[in-house]
């Protein structure tokens, strides 16, 4: 399998993940949206995915039908993805000179066995056992200033649990949760996402223990 193979099964990937969490899908004029509204704070969960060529198309235009569909559903944010087709620079331009921001998504490829990780103890965990750790991490963010950003930031997994067979691997510091990562998978696919290790844990090699168990 060749670079754009894997790419082009990544990117299936990540569609039917998003799939597979929405509540509901709906054409627009430029791809789909996909929205699961138990969770209207989780922008990732509630946003338009702009599919096909994008030549010509410009970005207040991809704004415009972001606003019509998420502004229908009552959604506070608009979010707009774009698969970049070679026109993902100059849309970022763009939205940035709507006064949107502008965020690119890499995605990293494992092509060989994983190294040897560092020597911490790596187990995993369910999500109810992880739940109080992610809590804490929120709370950090300056998007997890409500309990109800944290409620439903934390409780998407439970989404992703039942959607995409969400794991949880685990390194822990004299019996506390230190440091998480997430992956989720299907059709032979996985993906390592959400790497979290407590700010005081840092420095340590608890990140690259669980991502490389995870990977194994």
């Amino acid at each position: 399998m060749n670079a754009g193979d894997r790419l082009g099964r990544t990117h299936a990937f990540l569609r039917e993940f998003d799939r597979r969490c929405a509540l509901v899908t709906e054409p627009t004029a430029f791809g789909t949206a996909f929205l699961n509204l138990d969770f209207p704070l989780k922008y990732d969960a509630n946003f338009v995915r702009v599919e096909g060529r994008l030549g010509g198309v410009a970005a207040d235009a991809l704004a415009a039908d972001a606003d019509r569909v998420l502004g229908e559903h009552r959604l506070a944010h608009r979010k707009v993805v774009v698969v970049d087709d070679g026109h993902g620079a100059r849309l970022a331009t763009e939205f940035l000179q709507l006064g949107w921001a502008a965020e690119r998504l890499l995605i990293m490829i494992q092509a060989r066995e994983p190294e040897p990780r560092p020597p911490w103890p790596v187990e995993e965990m369910r999500f109810g056992d992880v739940r109080k750790f992610l809590e804490t991490v929120l709370r950090r963010q300056p998007y997890g200033d409500t309990d109800e950003s944290v409620r439903q930031l934390v409780e998407i997994r439970e989404v992703y649990v039942r959607a995409a067979a969400a794991r949880f691997f685990v390194a822990s510091v004299e019996s506390s949760v230190a440091s998480v990562c997430e992956v989720y998978g299907f059709d032979g696919v996985a993906q390592i996402e959400d790497v979290n290790t407590l700010e005081e844990f840092r420095g340590r090699g608890l990140g690259s223990a669980v991502v490389v168990e995870a990977a194994r």
